[in-house]
């Protein structure tokens, strides 16, 4: 059985962070702008070599801004979790899906579906209209798999690296 649940805030998120490093460090398709805009790829191809501290950092000071939601299989161990930031603003309220891992033996197992699933149920609780998420130019198998849950792209994003 898998279980899923929100992280308290104020938890320890150090586990969660090692598994979203060491998941995501395995691909750097998965790298997009928003890892390099953080700092977790410093030219946009490969990952920090500080990858796990600078996760630790960014998960150690979650706050009512940014949320997590993880998965569990029958033996506690964790399998998944997804990374969601809130924004409220006077015209629209949306959330940004700012990461999602699951472990590669439990992929297609449809935890990843119930991550978003879980995401989205809380965002329309929360008055959100839209879901958004950025996704590596070549990871093929992520536009795919968010393609079938009813995402499409909107647009490019561009980037010109200064020297």
């Amino acid at each position: 059985m898998i279980s899923f649940a929100w992280i308290d805030p104020h938890s320890d998120t150090s586990e969660i962070a090692t598994f979203l490093a060491d998941v995501i460090a395995a691909d750097a398709g998965y790298i997009s702008h928003g890892e390099i805009q953080t700092g977790l790829s410093v030219d946009g191809v490969s990952w920090s070599p500080a990858l796990r501290a600078l996760m630790t950092e960014d998960f150690s000071d979650l706050d009512d801004e940014r949320s997590i939601v993880i998965a569990r299989n029958a033996e506690n161990a964790l399998i998944g979790a997804a990374v969601v930031a809130w924004t409220v603003t006077p015209r629209v309220s949306f959330a940004t899906l700012e990461d999602l891992a699951v472990s590669p033996e439990w992929r297609k197992h449809g935890v990843g579906a119930k991550l978003v699933d879980t995401v989205e149920k809380r965002a329309l609780e929360n008055g959100a209209r839209w879901l958004f998420l950025e996704s590596g130019l070549n990871n093929q198998n992520a536009h795919a798999f968010f393609e079938r849950g009813g995402f499409e792209a909107i647009s490019k994003v561009f980037v010109k690296q200064l020297k």
